[in-house]
C-alpha cells in the first residue's frame, strides 16, 4: 500500500483520465456565450449561484447573506454552494459556462483515479482496476446526475473510494500522522456540500470498518485510525460544517420529518431491468421518459461487464467480495424506500435519513460496488488457471445470459408484432433496441473475458483488456453520452418581462403559480423576492410568508412585497379587501400592484406580545389586527412604547448583508426591517450596538429613541469565524502530517 502512486505514474494515469473525461464531455467544455451545461438544476440553482458567489468574490468579499431571495436569506450557510470546497476555487475565477463543465470533468478524474487505486491496492489487479475505474467514472450514474444538473452530488460522491483507499492506507501504515492525513477525503466530500450523499458514503465507511475489523488483527489500531480521521475530517471542513449546524436548527427540513416527504423518488423494483437495459423505460432526450418521476433519481447503470463480474464473484468469492456485496445488497434495500422495509427502520431509528429525502439515491453503494466487484473478480480470476472447469463456467455463464437475452428478445419482438401499430409499439421497438445491445454487450464480454483469462502472453493479454475497457466504455457511452448537453443560462423571460414593467423597486415581488425552478429568476433581473429556490429555507419564513395562500394575505403586506408575478391571469383578486390591480402584462407574465403595501423599513409605537408562533401568526391575519402601527414581539421589547405618531425611517443605503437607516420620531419606536430575522445579524443605533427581536416570527425589529438617529444592520454572523478556525486548525494537522512524512 505504501507504493500505491508508483508502480503507474500518476500523473500519466491523471492525464488518462483526463482525456477520457474530455472527449466525454467535449460538446460542453466550451459553451458558447448564453449557454452553459445543461440540466434543470444547473441552470435553476448553479448557475444563478456562481454568478453570485463569483461577484462577490472577485470584488473581495464573501458572499455570507443574499437579500433578493426569500426575504433575505443566509447564502454562503447553504452547503450546495461548496464556496470553501478547494476544487470549487480556480473554477470560480472562469466565467460561470466554462466553470461548471470543467468542474463535472474534475471530478470525473477524482472517480476514475480514486477507484482505479483503491481497486489496485486491496484487489492487487491493475487490469481489474482499470475495468473498475472506467465503470464508476462513466456511469450510468453520473451521467443521469449531470443530465440533472446535480453538480454537488457529483463532488461529493467521487470521493467514496479515496476515502476508502485512505483508511485502508493509514491502517496499513498504523500511526497517527497517516490517520490526520487520511481524513482529507472525508474533509473535502463534506465541503462539496451534498449533505444527502455524506449519509450513504458514511455507511459505506461504516461497513468497510466491518470489514476491517474482521480481517485485522489489530481492531483498536482500526478504531483509533477511523476517529482521528473522522474528527480530522470534521475539523477541515469546520468552515461549512458550523454555519450548516446554525441553519440546521433553524431549517425547514427539520420541521418536516414525515414519512413520505422522506421516501419521495424511491426505486420501484420493476427498475431492476435497467440495470440490463438502461433504456428500458426510455429516457428523456430522444424516445421519451415513461416511468415515474424521476429518470435521473432512477438511474444506476453500470454497464454489462459489471454484472458479468458479479457472477464470476459470486463464483469465487474472497472476504472483499463479501464487503463489496453487503454494500451492494444494502444501498438496493435502502433505495426501495416506501417499497421495501429497510430504509422504514433507519427512519426510525436515524433522525438524518427523515430530513434526507429520494431513497433511490442510496443505490449509488450499489454502483460503486459493483464496479470495484468486478475489479476484485478480475483479480481473482487472474490467480487461478483459466482453463478447464473456470472456462467452462464462463462459457455456460455466458451462454445461459445469452440464450434468456435472446429470448427476452424474441418475446419483446412477439409482442411488438402483436401490438403494431399501437400507442405502445414505439417502446416496444425501442426495447427491441436494448435487447439487442445487451445480447451483443453480454456475448461480447464474455467471449473477451475467456480469452483474458486464458491468454498466457503478457502482451497479446494487454490487447484482451483493451478489447474489454473499449467495450466497457462504448457500453456506458452510448447510453450516457446523449445526456450530456448545453443549454441555455438566459433568465425565463417571464421575469425579464416583469422587470420591465415594474421598472426600478425596493419593494419584494411575489411569485404566484409560477414552478419552483424559475423562482431564483426575480434575483437574476434585480428583483427581491418573498420566496426562491432552493434545498435548504428558513422555516419561520416560510411559514409566515404560506400562512395563508392568499397574494392578498397580510403576510406579504409585512414581508414587504409590492407587486404579484403570474404567469396567468389571477381570478377573483382585484376585488374585495385590499384588492390587486393589473399593473400590466404579456403573453408570458401577468403583474398585479398590490392593494396594501408597507415599506421595508417602518416605524410602529404600539407592540403585542404573542410568544406562540400559531397565535402570533394567527392574530396577524385578523381583521381588526393593523400591522401599519402594530407589532408583534415574542416578548416585551427594551423600550416603553406609548402610541401615536409612529415618525419616519429612511434607508439611506443597502447592501447584501447592510442595511443603513435614518429615523426620525417623536417618541421611542419599534424599527421593523421586513427581512428574515437569523442568528448572526448585529444592529447599533448611532454605533451603539444593542438587542433585536423577531417581529411576527419571521423579521427583525429593534428600538430606537426618540429623535434622529442612524440605524445600522450587519450580518456578523461568528459561526464562520469558529468554524473558520476550527478548519485552520485542521489544516495545520494535515499540513504537520505532511511534513512528517507518514509514508
Amino acid at each position: 500500500m505504501t507504493n500505491f502512486f508508483r508502480s503507474k505514474p500518476t500523473l500519466s494515469l491523471t492525464i488518462l483520465f483526463a482525456l477520457l473525461a474530455a472527449l466525454f464531455l467535449h460538446r460542453v467544455l466550451f459553451p458558447a456565450e448564453g449557454l452553459a451545461l445543461a440540466g434543470l438544476d444547473a441552470r435553476s440553482l448553479f448557475v444563478p449561484w456562481w454568478e453570485f458567489a463569483r461577484t462577490a468574490v472577485l470584488s473581495g468579499h464573501l458572499p455570507l447573506w443574499d437579500a433578493n431571495s426569500f426575504s433575505g436569506y443566509p447564502f454562503l450557510s447553504n452547503p450546495q454552494v461548496a464556496l470553501f470546497y478547494p476544487l470549487n476555487w480556480p473554477l470560480l475565477l472562469l466565467p460561470v459556462r466554462f466553470g461548471l463543465s470543467w468542474h463535472v470533468l474534475v471530478h470525473l478524474v477524482v472517480a476514475g483515479l480514486g477507484m482505479f487505486f483503491l481497486v489496485r491496492q486491496l484487489s492487487g489487479s491493475t487490469a481489474g482496476a482499470w475495468l473498475a475505474a472506467l465503470a464508476f467514472a462513466f456511469s450510468g450514474f453520473l451521467s443521469a446526475r449531470i443530465w440533472a444538473g446535480h453538480i454537488g452530488l457529483i463532488a461529493t460522491d467521487v470521493w467514496l473510494p479515496w476515502l476508502l483507499l485512505a483508511t485502508a492506507w493509514s491502517v496499513q501504515r498504523k500511526t497517527i500522522w497517516s490517520a490526520m492525513i487520511g481524513g482529507v477525503p472525508l474533509g473535502l466530500a463534506i465541503l462539496a456540500g451534498h449533505t444527502t450523499s455524506l449519509l450513504y458514503i458514511g455507511l459505506a465507511w461504516g461497513l468497510f470498518a466491518v470489514y476491517l475489523l474482521l480481517t485485522t488483527p489489530n481492531r483498536w489500531l482500526v478504531i483509533r485510525q477511523m476517529a482521528i480521521m473522522t474528527v480530522l475530517g470534521f475539523l477541515l471542513a469546520g468552515v461549512q460544517l458550523v454555519p450548516l449546524a446554525e441553519f440546521s436548527t433553524v431549517s425547514s427540513r427539520a420541521a418536516e420529518p414525515s414519512f413520505e416527504f422522506a421516501t419521495a423518488y424511491s426505486l420501484p423494483p420493476s427498475h431492476i431491468i435497467t440495470w440490463l437495459l438502461p433504456e428500458y423505460f426510455g429516457e428523456p432526450t430522444r424516445a421519451g421518459y415513461w416511468s415515474v418521476p424521476a429518470f435521473d433519481e432512477l438511474t444506476y447503470y453500470v454497464g454489462l461487464l459489471p454484472l458479468l463480474g458479479l457472477a464470476l464473484a459470486l463464483r469465487k468469492p474472497s472476504k472483499l467480495s463479501y464487503f463489496y456485496l453487503a454494500l451492494a445488497v444494502l444501498g438496493f434495500l435502502l433505495a426501495l424506500g416506501s417499497y421495501g422495509f429497510l430504509y422504514g427502520i433507519f427512519y426510525d431509528l436515524l433522525p438524518p435519513f427523515r430530513l434526507a429525502r429520494a431513497p433511490g439515491r442510496a443505490a449509488f453503494l450499489l454502483v460503486f460496488a459493483l464496479p470495484a466487484l468486478l475489479g476484485e473478480a478480475v483479480a481473482q480470476w487472474e490467480r487461478m488457471d483459466g482453463g478447464g472447469k473456470q472456462a467452462g463456467f464462463m462459457r455456460w455463464l455466458v451462454g445461459g445470459t445469452a440464450v434468456a437475452s435472446l429470448t427476452s428478445l424474441a418475446a419483446t419482438g412477439a409482442v411488438f408484432a402483436a401490438q403494431h401499430p399501437t400507442e405502445t409499439s414505439g417502446r416496444l421497438w425501442h426495447q427491441l433496441g436494448g435487447w439487442g445491445i445487451a445480447l451483443v454487450g453480454v456475448v461480447a464480454g464474455g467471449w473477451l473475458l475467456v480469452r483474458y483469462f486464458a491468454e498466457l502472453d503478457g502482451a497479446r493479454k494487454k490487447y484482451w483488456l483493451g478489447g474489454l475497457a473499449l467495450l466497457l466504455v462504448a457500453d456506458l457511452w452510448i447510453f450516457g453520452f446523449k445526456l450530456v448537453r448545453v443549454g441555455s443560462t438566459a433568465v425565463d423571460p417571464l421575469w425579464s418581462d416583469a422587470k420591465q414593467i415594474i421598472g426600478e423597486t425596493e419593494l419584494r415581488v411575489l411569485p404566484w403559480g409560477i414552478s419552483i425552478f424559475e423562482q431564483n429568476g426575480a434575483a437574476q433581473v434585480g428583483l427581491g423576492s418573498v420566496f426562491g429556490y432552493n434545498a435548504l429555507e428558513v422555516g419561520a419564513n416560510i411559514a409566515f410568508a404560506s400562512s395563508v395562500p392568499d397574494p392578498r394575505s397580510t403576510a406579504y403586506d409585512i414581508l414587504g412585497a409590492g407587486y404579484v408575478v403570474a404567469t396567468n391571469p389571477l381570478q377573483g383578486v382585484e376585488e374585495g379587501e385590499r384588492p390587486l390591480t393589473l399593473l400590466g402584462n404579456t403573453d408570458r407574465v401577468w403583474v398585479y400592484q398590490r392593494g396594501r403595501t408597507l415599506p421595508l423599513a417602518r416605524l410602529v409605537t404600539q407592540a403585542e406580545i404573542i410568544p406562540d408562533a400559531a397565535a402570533a401568526t394567527a392574530r396577524v391575519h385578523q381583521p381588526d389586527f393593523d400591522p401599519v402601527t402594530t407589532a408583534i414581539l415574542e416578548e416585551e421589547p427594551d423600550c416603553t412604547l406609548a402610541g401615536g405618531e409612529a415618525g419616519t425611517a429612511v434607508v439611506t443605503e443597502k447592501a447584501n448583508g447592510y442595511w443603513q437607516i435614518q429615523t426620525n420620531s417623536p417618541a421611542p419606536a419599534l424599527l421593523v426591517l421586513s427581512e428574515t430575522a437569523y442568528p448572526g445579524w448585529r444592529v447599533f443605533v448611532d454605533g451603539v450596538a444593542q438587542e433585536w427581536a423577531v417581529a411576527y416570527t419571521a423579521v427583525r425589529a429593534t428600538c430606537v429613541p426618540a429623535g434622529e438617529h442612524t440605524i445600522e444592520w450587519r450580518y456578523q454572523p461568528r459561526s464562520y469565524a469558529v468554524g473558520g478556525i476550527l478548519s485552520l486548525l485542521g489544516v495545520v494537522l494535515v499540513g504537520t502530517a505532511v511534513w512528517r512524512k507518514p509514508w
